[in-house]
């Protein structure tokens, strides 16, 4: 096996690449102030007043008297949504968190500024950096840091630090503990002092001190009796602003503002929407009264201005062009996919396939057909060119012969029927009530059942053939993001005119090839009933929509049914849709039902490899809801179904958070986490699977044998979407993650840190120096990593931090320092991470500040967090009490940092 493509090591600090367009000149945060009160000296209370309720649905507003534009913002982090055409759909951020590495984090926030830039906007609504705790959450998708704060201080400030080098805000969300979406408007959390300071805003504190963030957005829920917690000044006011020294500004969620005078003086300095509670008529009584002061207001102004004259935009801003997915966004999109995808099980060195041997490869499930899979809501990119999982490995398979297995997969536009009467198809019948009472208006013969009403969603697209880094390939795959992989959707109306109906019915014939376990599947913005041979099979009760769910998503339902190989069954669909549903960010308007079996067919063993695409999509999970923990649409019986008739079954299982995999892992013979891989991921995974790219992905999150292996399980047993669920305890408290899980005795399925490559890592020669710590020197882990393997690879060596007879509860280990290495077979290198006291520390709720005690430190080399390698002691002879606005969490700052790189 040769390594064809290695990610390069693109953006070191202090790197300088040239572009075209005029570069940015920084002022010092001194000449800002000048000219920011200057401006503001200009300024009637009137115009003060009415700046800091935005404009629109997410910018600054202009003051054409003072020559100040517009600063317009773009959703999301995950890449430049509200682009034409939509910019490139990077990977999610659990799958940038899998690099481990900070330069492909530096590399990506780069495009993500570029591709703002250049598409005419100032600011981007990211990154989002909160924190992993349960395999619940909606949002986990958009999230850099995985369930460690140490992982995230890297990540969160090397891509800020990427994306303002272009000349454009980063906005570091959502402040604070946004880590579930059930109730996410009226959720009441209790989070503990600790907690919050040594886990959740730790990402933060990094943004503000190593990348000198220039937006914060606070978030919905509410914390420790503020609600939402845009309204809690401990956070906002002491910790960010006073004890930070943060010096941007502070905007609000979308409509998150309940009251305007607690985030007044909480310290919103911008509300989005604008005209609501930060519009002049909302102010004036608070104003007028004395309860918010003049200077309040001009604190705001000053920050908002702050960041303005500071990027330049004072003098103007670029204009949009028409460049649209650049080359080094694509690249930078391929790389994260590249490093970000973990390999989790190899049985008998089945990965890489040999080209050589492998001449047939069976790919199913429909996630592998379309647009790469990613989640739902404003980080939800429609990219307009994709490579699928089956189009990359078309590609890259060589001589092989790959196969979409359509009986398996789950597909409007590939399901087969056809009419009673025999002919392909399905009869329709339209119905001008809700009940489907009475005489249809329109009868009719259609392909399939894949109803597309007014307002949805389609955004179709096509795959490339070649991609960056790529050799060139032939075929292709046309795609859509809205789950039809091929094939047109059928609409409803007249005069070429789309439109929803009261209510529909189909009724046709599928005629099974196989006997055993099917899976019926159905999406639908309403009610709906699936009968089969007149049994009722599936129903969603009255269709509504999630309640308190300001953009609800579309979530399909499915049911699992005996069928008999060639009989012949009757299947009735029937829809009544309902208002509220979001045909946008991955929603859905409209009816679809797909079949698929769960029997694998009898030439299924003669394939070499077996594909199966599972997990989550935009359709099970994101913003604003949680999800199961189990796969979706019966999966784990297929898994299991595919490797009891040919065990060289790969599973690659897609989604933001872990997934319970533990009723089939040990019958597959690989398996992959591919998170959601961006644009490029079809490309990366059959890289991966053909072994032109040796997997270096590490899970940033553990994953569990059991939910109630879970830290959180006591606090949030079952996920749950119901406005009843109105509270929440981080009993857990610093507990989270594998901290929890090695307090709790408890042996995951997959640890934090682990991931496998295809070639071996050796590790030895361990120094610690000075191996006496003392508060003003940097300490310095070293130690020998070699490549013992036959093929290069790359290897994330992590360093943990274990206080020995702490005097308050501590974790047995924590994070501190990681390093990302690239060797050749039989190469060693001298790899050397640095501690500081604020490692070795605690927050100590006395003192308010960071306490590192006179106490011996386990120092642990490691592959993961349960595969430890060298041990080793570090004495720190005196106690050190460290300030929350000296203390850093990164021993290193330069790590994290990016040179002037214009684009």
């Amino acid at each position: 096996m040769s390594i064809r493509y290695a990610v390069a090591i693109l953006l070191g600090a202090g790197v300088v690449v040239a572009y075209s367009a005029p570069p940015l000149t920084p002022s010092t945060e001194a000449q800002v102030s000048v000219i920011v009160q200057s401006l503001l000296s200009q300024m009637s209370s009137a115009q003060k007043v009415d700046y800091i309720s935005g404009t629109g649905a997410w910018d600054v507003k202009p003051v054409p008297s003072l020559g100040l534009p517009q600063i317009k913002a773009s959703d999301a982090g995950l890449g430049v949504r509200l682009a034409t055409p939509p910019g490139v759909a990077y990977p999610a951020g659990p799958a940038l968190a899998s690099t481990f590495n900070s330069d492909r984090a530096k590399e990506v926030g780069v495009a993500l500024g570029l591709e703002t830039r250049l598409s005419g906007f100032q600011q981007i609504a990211g990154p989002g950096m909160d924190m992993y705790r349960t395999p619940y959450a909606g949002r986990s998708f958009e999230y850099v840091s995985g369930e460690d704060p140490y992982l995230g201080a890297v990540l969160a400030a090397a891509e800020i630090n990427g994306i303002q080098s272009q000349g454009v805000w980063a906005d570091a969300k959502h402040y604070l503990a946004n880590e579930q979406e059930v109730n996410r408007f009226s959720l009441m959390e209790t989070v503990s002092e600790r907690a919050l300071r040594e886990i959740y805003l730790v990402p933060f504190e990094s943004s503000v001190k190593n990348a000198n963030v220039a937006v914060v957005m606070c978030g919905f829920q509410g914390l420790n009796g503020a609600d939402p917690v845009c309204e809690n000044s401990h956070v906002i006011q002491q910790v960010l602003k006073n004890e930070w020294g943060f010096r941007g500004f502070v905007e609000s969620d979308y409509a998150a503002l309940k009251h305007t005078l607690p985030a007044a003086l909480a310290g919103v300095d911008m509300e989005r929407p604008s005209a609501s509670l930060f519009a002049p008529e909302a102010l004036s009584p608070y104003i007028s009264s004395g309860q918010i002061t003049q200077s309040l207001i001009d604190d705001k102004v000053s920050r908002i201005l702050g960041r303005v004259v500071a990027y330049g935009f004072n003098n103007g801003v670029p204009a949009a062009t028409n460049v649209s997915h650049p080359p080094f966004a694509e690249r930078a999109a391929l790389d994260v996919a590249r490093e970000g995808i973990v390999l989790l099980k190899n049985s008998g060195n089945l990965l890489p396939l040999s080209r050589s041997s492998v001449k047939s490869v069976a790919v199913i499930g429909e996630l592998a057909t379309g647009q790469p899979p990613t989640g739902y809501g404003s980080a939800n990119i429609i990219s307009p060119v994709y490579i699928s999982e089956l189009s990359g490995l078309q590609q890259i398979a060589g001589g092989a012969r790959v196969d979409l297995i359509d009986a398996m997969t789950l597909d409007p536009s590939r399901s087969v029927w056809t009419t009673t009467s025999g002919t392909a198809g399905v009869q329709a019948q339209y119905f001008s009530n809700a009940t489907w009472s009475g005489s249809p208006v329109l009868t009719r013969i259609e392909p399939n059942i894949n109803l597309v009403t007014a307002g949805a969603s389609t955004g179709s697209g096509s795959t490339t053939t070649t991609g960056p880094g790529s050799g060139t390939g032939t075929g292709s795959v046309t795609g859509s993001a809205t789950g039809t992989a091929t094939g047109p959707a059928t609409t409803y109306g007249s005069g070429g005119s789309t439109s929803t109906p009261a209510s529909a019915r189909w009724i046709g014939v599928v005629t099974p090839t196989v006997t055993g376990a099917h899976v019926f599947k159905a999406r639908a913005d309403g009610a709906v009933r699936l009968y089969v041979n007149g049994q009722l099979v599936l129903s969603n009760g009255d269709g509504n929509p999630l309640p308190g769910n300001s953009i609800p998503p579309t979530i399909p339902s499915s049911a699992r049914v005996l069928l008999q190989a060639g009989q012949k069954y009757t299947v009735q669909f029937d829809y009544s849709p309902r208002s509220g549903y979001v045909g946008v960010f991955g929603g859905f308007l409209g009816a679809q039902l797909s079949w698929a079996s769960l029997v694998p067919p009898p030439n299924l063993s003669s394939y070499d490899a077996v594909i199966v695409a599972v997990g989550n999509s935009y359709e099970y999970e994101g913003e604003g809801f949680d999800h199961p923990f189990t796969l979706p649409e019966f999966q784990d019986e297929l898994i299991s179904n595919l490797s009891n008739v040919n065990p060289k079954t790969i599973a690659v299982v897609h989604g933001g958070t872990g997934l319970d995999m533990h009723s089939w892992i040990g019958q597959v013979g690989g398996a992959l986490h591919a998170w959601y891989p961006g644009e490029n991921g079809g490309q990366a995974l059959a890289e991966i699977l053909f072994g032109d790219v040796n997997p270096s992905g590490k899970l940033p999150i553990t994953i569990e044998r059991s939910i109630t292996d879970n830290p959180t399980y006591p606090n949030y047993p079952q996920y749950s979407n119901s406005l009843d669920f109105d509270a929440m305890t981080y009993t857990e408290d610093i507990f989270v993650g594998y901290r929890g899980f090695e307090k709790n005795n408890r042996t995951p399925l997959f640890p934090f840190g682990f991931g496998l490559s295809y070639t071996t890592f050796s590790y030895s020669g361990l120094r610690i120096s000075p191996q006496v710590a003392s508060a003003d020197n940097r300490i310095a882990v070293s130690f020998n990593v070699t490549n013992t393997g036959q093929v290069a690879g790359s290897e994330a060596a992590q360093v943990y931090v274990g206080e020995q007879g702490a005097p308050v509860p501590r974790p047995i280990k924590e994070l501190k320092g990681f390093a990302k290495v690239f060797l050749q077979p039989g190469e060693t290198q001298r790899v050397t991470v640095y501690l500081n006291q604020r490692s070795l520390a605690y927050y100590d709720t006395s003192r308010t500040a960071w306490v590192s005690d006179a106490a011996p430190f386990e120092i642990l080399v490691g592959a993961s967090s349960q595969d430890i390698r060298l041990r080793g002691q570090l004495f720190n002879i005196t106690q050190h009490v460290t300030s929350t606005t000296t203390s850093n969490p990164l021993a290193l700052p330069q790590m994290v940092r990016v040179g002037r790189v214009h684009l």
